[in-house]
């Protein structure tokens, strides 16, 4: 049986709110992060790795304002001290947010009643969790660290993260939805049917006799209309999030690029790659497994899922040959 650890009520400031071309939320690759980079830093003599991660948001606030108090937010920036010559330094937008999560982390290589071990685990948890950053941004504290060892234990914890809201994979939504926009729109591609998932669409429907004579055009009439909300293709609360990486360059060996940050690894070269998401109460959550996002690489994708895998949609023009991953055409 799997086992599990829970980091309930995590509390983080100033963390990164942006995530290419969405914001609201830091991208699941931190989270992912977060739980390797801890991985990473416990003893190597507890021979214990951590998996998988579910995340669940109980509650977050956007520095973000409304400058005439409608219209468009804007995101609310810092002022940075003054540059050594005395003048004022330059602003550079960063979207930040505060957020209280808790994050449901699958254990490998604990023994089910080492009672030594889990205690040592937990021990050393305390300690590093605070030391590290999430998303960029600080952790204030925590409410606890537990492990979940049996399905009883993972009930209840599951239980008491209400009110919360996991965030589910819903690729396959995309998946579907591109195909249906192929058929009724010839030249749709990808992002649209992205877009349809991340935009409020209105629709206005013209009301039949009922129509308004303009006296300086007489020949005009304004017809009235009712402005209609256009759903979603699919329900739920559905979000365009980032969920990876896609390669858009050839694998280059260890120090054929210059200025990279190791010269000992290949190289290659990556753009943030996008799905869609859902927001989905803990209640309806029957089963951790399902909600656990890991990685899948499936080249040139590089993507986390909660589900199983399906083959990304790749534009037709986009991977011809390997002389398209080539520098000078890009």
């Amino acid at each position: 049986m799997s086992q599990y650890l829970l980091i309930k009520k995590l509390n983080v400031q100033n963390a990164n709110a942006i995530a290419g071309l969405t914001y609201g939320f830091p991208a699941i690759t931190n989270f992912l992060g977060f739980a390797h980079a801890l991985s990473r830093k416990l003893p190597a003599n507890l021979n214990v790795n951590l998996g998988g991660v579910m995340v669940i948001s109980h509650k977050n606030q956007v520095h973000a304002q409304q400058p005439k108090g409608w219209g468009d937010y804007a995101f609310a920036l810092t002022r940075n001290p003054l540059t050594h010559q005395g003048k004022t330094a330059p602003i550079n937008e960063e979207g930040r947010m505060n957020m209280q999560i808790s994050l449901l982390v699958e254990i490998k290589g604990l023994v089910a009643g080492d009672t030594l071990t889990e205690t040592e685990l937990k021990a050393h948890l305390n300690q590093l969790i605070p030391t590290l950053r999430l998303a960029g941004g600080q952790i204030i504290g925590f409410e606890a660290c537990d492990l979940l060892n049996t399905e009883k234990q993972q009930a209840y914890a599951l239980r008491h993260l209400m009110p919360g809201f996991v965030l589910m994979d819903r690729h396959e939504y995309l998946a579907s939805h591109f195909e249906q926009l192929k058929i009724e729109q010839a030249d749709a591609c990808l992002f649209d049917a992205w877009c349809d998932f991340a935009t409020l669409t209105y629709c206005a429907n013209p009301n039949e006799g009922q129509q308004i004579e303009d006296n300086d055009e007489p020949e005009a009439a304004i017809t009235k209309a009712q402005w209609n909300y256009i759903a979603k293709p699919n329900a739920g609360y559905l979000v365009p999030i980032a969920t990876g990486f896609c390669a858009i360059s050839p694998l280059y060996g260890a120090g054929e690029v210059a200025n990279v940050r190791d010269k000992k690894v290949p190289v290659t070269f990556a753009e943030t790659a996008y799905s869609v998401g859902e927001w989905q109460s803990v209640h309806r959550l029957h089963h951790i497994e399902t909600a656990l996002w890991r990685y899948t690489e499936n080249h040139p994708w590089y993507i986390a899922t909660t589900n199983e895998f399906s083959q990304p949609i790749i534009e037709p023009d986009f991977i011809e040959s390997e002389a398209a991953f080539h520098p000078d055409n890009l």
